[in-house]
C-alpha cells in the first residue's frame, strides 16, 4: 500500500518550502559577513633608535706593501765566485759580506800598479834633481838654456807618469775592493741566485737581492671623489694609517700617509697615495694585500645605526623607519663606513628616528607594527610562528 506526503498545490512538501524561503536569507547573511574588511595582524619588531655620536672619521681602502729600499746586488767585476758567507733569508747590516769573487788576479794587478808607481816616483826624483843642476848651472852661464829646457821637460813627462800610474793603482785597488761584495743597506737578504764556483759578469750577473724592512711602505689608491673628501683634513697635518692584514688581525704600529701622486689615473679614476708604516718585528713583507685605514678626523659627528638595521636590493641600501603612529615606511640612505658593528648613515636617516633591526623580511612600506623589547617573544618566535615552523618541519 502506498503511501502519498502532503504536497502543496505546486507539488512541494512544506520542509522544503521552508528551506527554499530562507536560503536567500542565509545567503545574505553571509555576504553581509564577508563584505566587512579583515584587519592585518601587527608584525612584531625590535627597533632601535638612531643615535648621534662622535667618532673617528676613517675610510678603508685596500693597500698593498712594499720595501722602502730594494737593491739588486750584482757583481762590478768578472770573476769566480769562491764564497759566500751569509745566510739566506737572514738580516743583514751595510758591509757585510755577501760574496767574495777570486781576489788574486785583482791583487796581482794592484802589486804590480804599485811597481809601476814606484819606479815613475823615481824618475820624478831623478828628473827633480836634474832640473835644480841644470837650473844653477843656466844661472852661472856654465850649461845652455836649451839643455834646461830639455831637462825641465823631462820632470813634466815624469810627473805625468807618475800621476798615470797611480790613476792605474787606484783602479786596481778598487777592482779590488769590488771583489768583497757587500751589502749597500741593512735589511733582509734573499737567496743566492748563482752558486760557489760560478763565473759571474761585471753588472750583468744578478747574485741576491736585499730589501729593507723598517719602516716599510702601504700603497694605496682612493677614488677622484674619495679623494676630494680627504683634501680638507690631509691640509690640517699628516693623516694617520692603520692596517689590517688578510687574517683579520690588526697591525700593531700606526704610520702617517707621506705621497700622493701628482695625477689622477685616468683609466681607473684613482690616484695613488702612500703611507709609512713602522715595522720593528719585520712581520709584513713587500707584497702582501691589508686593509688600510686612514684616520681623517679623531673625531667626527656621526649619524649611527646597529648595521642589522640595513638591507639592500637593487634600488640600493635601505632602512624601515617606524613612525609616531607604528606605521613604517622605507626610507633609502647612504651609507658611510662600518663602526662597531654600526653603519654611519650619511643621508637619509636624522638622529631620534627609530629603524627596524629584526623582523625586516617581515614588513613592508606602510604596514602597522608591535614593537617588542630585544629578546622578548618578538620576531619570529610568536607561537603561531613557532608552530608553522613546527608544520614545516613535520
Amino acid at each position: 500500500m502506498c503511501q502519498h506526503g502532503w504536497r502543496d498545490g505546486r507539488g512541494l512538501r512544506p520542509g522544503a518550502l521552508w528551506v527554499a524561503l530562507c536560503l536567500p536569507l542565509l545567503l545574505a547573511g553571509c555576504d553581509a559577513s564577508n563584505s566587512k574588511p579583515k584587519q592585518e595582524a601587527k608584525q612584531q619588531v625590535e627597533v632601535a633608535t638612531a643615535a648621534s655620536a662622535e667618532i673617528p672619521l676613517v675610510e678603508e681602502f685596500v693597500g698593498q706593501t712594499a720595501a722602502v729600499t730594494y737593491v739588486d746586488v750584482r757583481a762590478k767585476v768578472q770573476g769566480y765566485l769562491t764564497e759566500r758567507p751569509f745566510v739566506e733569508g737572514s738580516d743583514v747590516k751595510k758591509g757585510d759580506v755577501l760574496f767574495v769573487i777570486d781576489q788574486r788576479p785583482f791583487q796581482a794587478e794592484v802589486n804590480q800598479n804599485k811597481a809601476e808607481l814606484e819606479q815613475n816616483q823615481g824618475r820624478l826624483d831623478f828628473a827633480k834633481e836634474q832640473l835644480a843642476r841644470y837650473e844653477k848651472l843656466k844661472d852661472e852661464g856654465t850649461a845652455s838654456v836649451q839643455k834646461y829646457e830639455s831637462t825641465r821637460a823631462e820632470a813634466i813627462e815624469a810627473a805625468g807618469e807618475l800621476a798615470a800610474s797611480q790613476a792605474a793603482l787606484q783602479n786596481a785597488q778598487l777592482d779590488l775592493d769590488y771583489a768583497t761584495i757587500t751589502s749597500p743597506i741593512d735589511g733582509r737578504v734573499s737567496n743566492t741566485l748563482v752558486d760557489v764556483g760560478n763565473l759571474v759578469s761585471a753588472e750583468d750577473t744578478l747574485l741576491t737581492t736585499v730589501v729593507q724592512l723598517d719602516p716599510i711602505y702601504v700603497y694605496f689608491s682612493p677614488s677622484e671623489e674619495t679623494y676630494q673628501k680627504m683634501v680638507p683634513f690631509q691640509a690640517k697635518g699628516p693623516l694617520k694609517v692603520s692596517m689590517v692584514l688578510s687574517s683579520g688581525e690588526a697591525f700593531p704600529q700606526e704610520g702617517t700617509v707621506d705621497f700622493v701622486d701628482n695625477k689622477v689615473d685616468p683609466n681607473t679614476g684613482t690616484i695613488k697615495m702612500r703611507a709609512v708604516i713602522p715595522n720593528p718585528d719585520k712581520t709584513l713583507r713587500p707584497g702582501q694585500f691589508v686593509t688600510a685605514k686612514v684616520t681623517l678626523a679623531d673625531k667626527h659627528q656621526v649619524v649611527l645605526i646597529p648595521a642589522e638595521a640595513v638591507a639592500q636590493d637593487e634600488g640600493g641600501h635601505y632602512v624601515y623607519v617606524v613612525g609616531k603612529d607604528d606605521t613604517v615606511n622605507r626610507q633609502d640612505v647612504t651609507i658611510g663606513p662600518e663602526y662597531q658593528a654600526s653603519y654611519v648613515i650619511e643621508k637619509g636617516v636624522k638622529p631620534g628616528d627609530r629603524v627596524v633591526v629584526t623582523g625586516l623580511q617581515k614588513v613592508h612600506a606602510g604596514a602597522a607594527v608591535e614593537i617588542v623589547e630585544p629578546g622578548s617573544n618578538g620576531p619570529g618566535n610568536t607561537g603561531a610562528d613557532k608552530q608553522d615552523a613546527q608544520a614545516a618541519d613535520g
